[in-house]
Parts: C-alpha cells; structure tokens; sequence
C-alpha cells in the first residue's frame, strides 16, 4: 500500500501547523510557568501539589508535541548535505534502545548508502518509525530495521508482529493528527513527519502485510 508523502507540500497546511504550533506554545509556556510557581508555594505533601503537578507534567508534554508539529512544517526547508544513511540509523536505534529496552531491536545496517539530508532530520526519522512499530506490536516482540541498496536508490525497512493499520485510517496514515492508536497521548505526528521527510527527498513509502508482519519501507535517492 503506497502512502501519501506529499503533505508538507501543501502551503495551507504548513501554514497552518506553523501558527497552531506558535500559538499553542504560547498558551502551554503560561500554564508551565505558573505551575511551577505554584509548586515553588505547595508542600509537597499537599493534596494540591501533586494535582499542579500533573498540570505542569500536561503542559511539557505539550510542548514536545508542539515541536514535532513544527518539524513537520519545516520539513521543506530542511538543509540537506550528504550524509551516511546506515550511521543515522545505527545512532537512532542506539537512543531508541536507551529509552526502550525492553524492545529488542535486530539491525541490518549495511547498504553503505549516501543520501542528501540533514542528519538530525534522519536520525529522528528512523526513530519515528522505531516509536510506531513499538506502539502498534505486541509487548516483547522484536523490530527488525534492513537496509538495502537498489541503483541509484536506498531503501529502509522497519517491520513489526503489530496488526497493521486500521482500515479507516490506511489511506491517510501520513496525514497530520491521524492515528490510529487509542489511548497512546501525542499520537498522530510520527508518519506525518516521516511522510514529510521523504516527500522532501523525493522518495516514496509504503506499508505492506507479510504473514503476521507490518513492513513500512522507505525507497530515498542515494548519491
């Protein structure tokens, strides 16, 4: 199934993204500040402290989200130099395992190819792919990442034992704010970065179903 890469093409959307992500971080800056101000005065033994606490904890959460909707935004104007495709996601894979242990990871790194992209962009791309198939499978299950090098193109694999994507949300998978994860807080950003990331590079993405498996592949330009 190809998905949709051509989101961050559309100006009214970016345009869009942008001014919710200035406005928005405004307001979650306010409520941040004062909740710790707030705490600064409770006890911590308050019944109070720990429900600004929470307060405090919605509104950071907030502004993460708020930075990878701006991400997406400026996936157009990214700068791009040449950079070893398989080092970005040996170095993504190392913080994912950091921050998710319990997920085994197998890496397959070895195209040797060179794609023309910001390194920080791939690294958290990789990651955002990394994060969705931890999301969508089961517990304990492993996350096989292949790299591969096809002519005059690069191309990654992330694949899961997860049940692929709904059927009401396939189409519009890499479409911002959709998701099709229930009750998992911030979803609905991660294949819109991804699709925004690839669109820029002029690559395509696909998400298929092998036996009991999801593979989502990236096919970049390699230089």
């Amino acid at each position: 199934m190809p998905l949709s890469t051509n989101a961050v093409t559309n100006e009214t959307i970016v345009r869009f993204a942008r001014k919710v992500s200035h406005d928005l971080n405004n307001f979650s800056t306010v409520v941040r500040t004062y909740s710790e101000l707030l705490l600064s005065d409770l006890p911590p033994d308050s019944p109070t402290y720990a429900d600004v606490a929470e307060i405090q904890r919605a509104a950071e959460s907030m502004v993460q989200y708020l930075q990878r909707v701006t991400r997406f935004a400026r996936a157009g104007s990214m700068k791009r130099t040449p950079i070893g495709a398989d080092a970005g996601i040996q170095d993504a894979v190392a913080l994912f395992g950091a921050s998710v242990p319990a997920r085994p990871v197998q890496l397959e790194a070895t195209s040797g190819a060179t794609i023309q992209a910001d390194a920080i962009w791939w690294r958290d791309v990789v990651l955002e792919l990394l994060q969705n198939a931890h999301d969508a499978a089961p517990a304990g299950s492993p996350i096989l990442v292949r790299t591969a090098r096809d002519g005059e193109h690069m191309i990654v694999a992330v694949e899961d034992h997860g049940p692929g994507f709904p059927a009401d949300v396939a189409d519009v998978a890499t479409e911002p704010l959709v998701s099709g994860k229930a009750g998992v807080r911030g979803a609905g950003m991660g294949l819109a970065i991804v699709g925004a990331f690839v669109g820029a590079l002029n690559g395509s993405m696909t998400a298929e179903r092998h036996d009991d498996r999801t593979v989502v592949t990236l096919r970049l330009p390699a230089s």
